[in-house]
């Protein structure tokens, strides 16, 4: 069993990684951290067994965590996944994984340099839309693909990442 920690307990680490987590076989949603004391509050009401931290320096210290989800803003990615891998922690970011080529550049030189290991979740990968795609291609109906677009109309929530251009 993988002690699992998710940094973060917006909208993504409570509704999409602390769950999907728990579902998963061989993790376990071990520890939680935010700065927000109501989230935190929320966290240990949701996950009564769960370690609950204020800060990522508090989840790394506990050598009881072997992996940690980064359910944080986007421009804070890179610092805090190059500082849980430097400590000997492998890492998933949320998407998007970084803001620009150099910081993924230098995450990836963490993961290597530390030999653990680095991923970014995609929650849309087992969608039936992405599925039933990938069954077409594998029975070779479509030949060989060179472009896969999709486009999605949704509502979604003004700010965050889909509203700055870095």
């Amino acid at each position: 069993m993988a002690n699992t920690a998710v940094i973060g307990y917006g909208f993504a680490g409570r509704c999409f990684h602390s769950y999907l987590i728990g579902l998963a076989d061989g993790l376990d949603v071990y520890s939680i951290a935010t700065r927000n004391p109501e989230r935190r509050a929320a966290a240990a009401e949701n996950y009564p067994d769960a370690v609950i931290y204020q800060t990522i320096d508090q989840v790394i210290a506990n050598d009881l965590v072997d992996l940690i989800v980064l359910a944080t803003p986007h421009d804070t990615h890179a610092e805090l996944a190059i500082k849980a891998m430097d400590n000997g922690k492998h890492v998933v970011t949320d998407k998007i994984m970084c803001m620009n080529t150099a910081e993924a550049e230098a995450m990836i030189e963490a993961s290597n340099r530390n030999n653990v290991l680095l991923s970014v979740f995609h929650n849309r990968r087992w969608d039936w839309d992405y599925t039933t795609v990938k069954k077409i291609i594998d029975d070779g109906l479509l030949g060989t693909p060179y472009l896969f677009q999709v486009a999605i109309m949704r509502c979604g929530a003004p700010g965050g990442w889909r509203g700055v251009k870095s």
